[in-house]
């Protein structure tokens, strides 16, 4: 399995257009198909007040966005943003790379950390993303080791988990509660965590 990093340009979309007027970086915490052809985005702003209103006023006045709902963090601002369209959404669904992590550029580019997980998968979601007017940048490239076995955000969850008594018996947060914690399905979380364990009880196994 390989690490990569991905400069991407998308056509004319609030990402682009936000990222030229504003400096203030976007994380994306999560990114996934809407209908048909649209894109559900869970988006998070520091803490910069007076500049994450503008941005989110921003990103409101895009004709592809169709709802945004937002909230303060302990980070800052955290958004959902469901657009009409979104070329990237569409074509990583279905692919055999894994995103990480999406960070928003001053140039109006998106940072993608991805992990690709078979031969050719990479080639293949490049192709996609070129083929919906997407221009692709392949900045970084690298063999996971020991040092990276989970990814950023199984990190983060499985954290959260062993912290707030997941693993406890009995148990002293439900899944339901851990995934509103995430803004996730518990279905989705679970998934996560039974991806998570695989991997830390392989790696056991094959140190011992």
């Amino acid at each position: 399995m390989r690490e990569v990093i991905l400069k991407i340009t998308m056509p004319d979309n609030w990402v682009k257009e936000t990222g030229r007027q504003f400096t203030t970086p976007i994380k994306f915490k999560e990114c996934m198909p809407y209908g048909e052809s649209g894109g559900r985005c869970l988006i998070e702003i520091d803490d910069t007040r007076d500049i994450s209103d503008k941005i989110i006023a921003q990103i409101q006045k895009h004709p592809d966005v169709c709802r945004i709902d937002i909230c303060e963090s302990k980070n800052g601002i955290l958004g959902s943003v469901v657009t009409n369209t979104c070329a990237a959404c569409r074509a990583l669904t279905g692919s055999d790379c894994f995103l990480t992590s999406a960070l928003s550029l001053e140039d109006g580019s998106v940072e993608w950390k991805l992990i690709t997980s078979a031969n050719g998968s990479l080639t293949q979601l490049i192709e996609k993303l070129e083929e919906n007017g997407c221009i692709v940048e392949l900045t970084n490239t690298s063999h996971l080791t020991d040092d990276n076995l989970l990814t950023e955000r199984q990190e983060q969850i499985i954290h959260a988990a062993v912290e707030k008594g997941y693993y406890n018996y009995p148990k002293k947060i439900t899944i339901k509660e851990l995934a509103l914690m995430f803004d996730i399905s518990p279905s989705t979380l679970g998934e996560i965590l039974q991806r998570s364990e695989k991997k830390i009880i392989s790696e056991f196994f094959h140190s011992i």
